[in-house]
């Protein structure tokens, strides 16, 4: 036993202990009263039976009573009622007080010695009845005058001390009740008042018919048994009836306990052990040699320990078996019931009642159904515990997979919609669930069909389709239907949803990109051969200004071609992850004024607004990449804004570095194209309807540079208003 369960009983023991060693004093200094105040009274009656034979006679009478025993719930307590008080009219009014003093004690030390009672209860008991029998002796030999014969004044004297005796009895009672129930004692006797009064009027009348007939008719004695047994029968059925009452209130909170599948094994034993009054409750897992138990002395605490041998022999019992022989000493009976259902075998329950009760047929029945319905709550449990897992592990490939999930009902009613979904159409889940799917995909109106294309015989199917995100973005996605139908239509279709916006774009970039450099190499090559093919044929009849002019134009149109294949050689030399590289990079101090005035002046044109400092700005960097992004940023601007837009460029310091912004009054970026932009070979506008040339590199290769130089290009924009580039430099000190 541990500590804890340890000092928990000797907390209840104690005062236990000290509340018997109380009433027995009670009782031995009220018996001593009544040997002394009425101890030479005589009974007055027409018995002519020796007082050698009537004394043991009472006595066995007085056994028998106490040994018809009713026992009465009172919450984990239980009373046991019994005809004792009747006896004991019985005694005062045919004995002396002193030797009905000794019939009573007589007679009750036998029947504890019969019923094989503790010595703690035993004890408490003789103390106990002592003094209510002293009591009731006092007040019947003192008030009622003539006891042996039934005059108006003897009736009043035992109907009054059989109160006063019950009322003893019950308030002794109380203590030990209140102290195993957590009572207060006057609660106790508030509770059971009545009844005790409605016994005590049972009692009289029993006791004084019975004695009126010993007077007057001996021979209708055996008669007299009728009414004793209607009171045994009244009480047994009271009883019965409170314990049928506290064993539904058990079994409705075991019915719930199975329901919620929680701890079930331990509330299974403790409400079982309780319903049925058990004096030991046991369960032995299948495959284990630890069993779980509980006991009355412990009504509250489940132990695991070693299973008992007799246990451990009967576990494979395949129906309930009732056991007497080589059980635990103090059990008179054991019943074992398996727990089983469904063909899978969970355990064993085994149930000893108190040593003085046996299980009923119907209660071994009872049993069994209860370790049926355990096995089926641990069956429950294992499936759902199973399901829970099996649905966690679907739910978290649902949650973290990085393609969109969707499920429709048959209405095509969204049931899921994914975190990647969420992502893929900015459409939040708690919008989409219980939503129709048509509602939430913004289609072109060529492609209506394309959302549910399944049918009973093509439950499985694909198709590809644009849609409109609520930003205004277009996404090109991949949905691939698993439908199931049934004879009434579809039932439920889920929905792997691809984003193929970025193979869809690098596909389309890929041809962009082949026709924009046959476009951008075709440009400086065509005046090239033509002005050449001038040359040769009839460069000898121009005049030398011609030939001047064309050979600066072809000389022109090579830079040009050469800087495109330069960026194009340099674009080749980054990873699509934009990995760092080794670039020819010398940095150093630079006046970024003078950098800004000399990318100005190379592009000669009067829409670009400077505004600088008066003073130097240095800064970090290599001269000629710098002048390469400023050229690729100012350029840019040109070329996005209207011939007659400005392009104002502005240069600035700060304590964290030194900046240039470029903003032009253009047609702007989209937000989800505002990093796409610094992607190579990436175009703002559609292949198809665009108005400028240019690779799609110049972006690309300027934040690459900046990053080399250790700053950065970064841009933000507005729809129809504009865009501000800015080039980041870190300051050379």
């Amino acid at each position: 036993m541990s500590a804890p369960a340890a000092t928990l009983r000797a907390r209840v023991r104690d005062p236990i202990l000290r509340r018997v060693a109380a009433v027995g004093l009670l009782g031995a200094l009220l018996a001593a009263l009544v040997v002394a105040v009425a101890g030479n009274r005589e009974v007055l009656h027409g018995i002519t039976v020796p007082m050698a034979l009537l004394l043991p006679g009472l006595a066995l009478l007085t056994c028998l009573a106490e040994v018809t025993v009713v026992r009465l719930r009172h919450g984990e307590a239980v009373e046991e009622l019994s005809l004792y008080e009747a006896a004991l009219v019985i005694d005062v009014l045919l004995l002396p007080p002193r030797e009905a003093l000794m019939a009573a004690a007589a007679g009750l030390v036998a029947a504890s010695v019969v019923q094989r009672r503790p010595p703690v209860k035993a004890a408490f008991n003789l103390g106990t009845y002592t003094a209510a029998v002293s009591v009731l002796i006092l007040i019947v030999h003192l008030a009622g005058g003539s006891p042996g014969t039934v005059t108006p004044r003897v009736l009043v004297a035992v109907v009054a001390g059989t109160f006063a005796f019950t009322a003893v009895n019950l308030c002794c009672l109380a203590q030990v009740l209140g102290l195993i129930n957590g009572r207060s004692p006057w609660a106790v006797v508030r509770a059971e008042a009545r009844l005790s009064a409605y016994m005590a009027l049972g009692t009289v009348a029993t006791g004084l018919t019975t004695t009126v007939v010993a007077l007057h008719a001996p021979l209708l004695l055996p008669f007299m048994a009728m009414p004793a047994l209607a009171v045994t029968y009244a009480y047994r059925a009271a009883a019965r009836e409170a314990d049928e009452r506290a064993r539904s209130a058990c079994l409705l909170r075991l019915s719930h306990a199975l329901a919620e599948r929680e701890d079930v094994e331990r509330r299974f034993l403790l409400l079982v052990r309780e319903a049925f009054d058990a004096e030991v409750a046991l369960i032995l897992p299948a495959g284990q040699d630890q069993a779980l138990s509980v006991t009355a002395t412990e009504s509250a605490v489940v132990r695991r320990g070693a299973a008992p041998s007799w246990l451990a022999a009967a576990r494979d019992a395949e129906g309930p078996t009732q056991l007497s022989e080589h059980v635990a000493a103090g059990l008179r009976q054991v019943v074992v019931v398996p727990v089983a259902a469904g063909g899978r075998r969970f355990g064993t329950a085994a149930f000893a009642p108190r040593a003085r009760s046996r299980m009923s047929t119907g209660d071994v029945t009872l049993l069994a159904s209860l370790a049926n319905a355990l096995a089926v709550s641990l069956r429950g449990a294992q499936h759902l515990g199973r399901l829970v897992e099996e649905t966690s592990k679907l739910q978290a490939v649902v949650e973290q997979s990085a393609e969109g999930i969707m499920v429709v009902d048959g209405d095509a009613v969204v049931q899921m919609w994914n975190p990647a979904l969420e992502a893929l159409t900015r459409v939040p889940a708690a919008e989409a669930l219980g939503r129709p799917m048509a509602r939430l995909f913004d289609v072109p109106a060529q492609e209506p069909g394309a959302l549910l294309p399944v049918s009973p015989g093509a439950p499985r199917a694909a198709a590809e389709l644009t849609i409109r995100r609520p930003d205004g973005e277009q996404r090109r996605i991949r949905m691939a239907h698993s439908a199931t139908f049934a004879a009434q239509g579809l039932t439920r279709d889920v929905i792997v949803i691809s984003d193929l916006t970025r193979e869809y774009r690098t596909e389309r970039l890929k041809s962009d990109f082949i026709a924009m450099v046959s476009h951008e190499l075709r440009t400086p090559l065509t005046p090239i051969v033509g002005y050449v093919d001038l040359l040769r044929k009839r460069g000898d009849r121009m005049t030398p200004q011609k030939r001047s002019e064309a050979l600066e134009l072809i000389g022109d149109r090579a830079a040009h071609l050469s800087r495109l294949v330069e960026d194009l050689l340099l674009a080749s030399r980054f990873g699509d992850g934009g990995d760092e590289i080794a670039l020819d990079v010398s940095a150093a101090s630079h006046d970024l004024r003078a950098l800004v005035a000399r990318v100005v002046q190379d592009l000669g044109s009067p829409r670009v607004v400077v505004s600088v400092p008066d003073t130097p700005v240095p800064a970090y960097c290599d001269g000629g990449r710098t002048v390469q992004v400023l050229a690729n940023l100012i350029g840019n601007g040109l070329k996005y804004s209207a011939p007659d837009a400005t392009v104002e460029v502005t240069v600035r310091s700060s304590a964290e570095g030194v900046y240039v912004d470029v903003r032009d009054h253009g047609r702007g970026i989209p937000a989800d194209a505002l990093e796409l932009v610094f992607e190579k070979f990436y175009r703002v506008e559609d292949p198809m309807t665009m108005s400028t040339s240019g690779t799609g590199i110049g972006l690309f290769l300027a934040r690459r540079l900046a990053q080399a130089m250790g700053g950065d290009v970064t841009v933000a924009s507005t729809l129809d208003v504009g865009s501000v580039f800015t080039l980041a430099l870190v300051h050379p000190y």
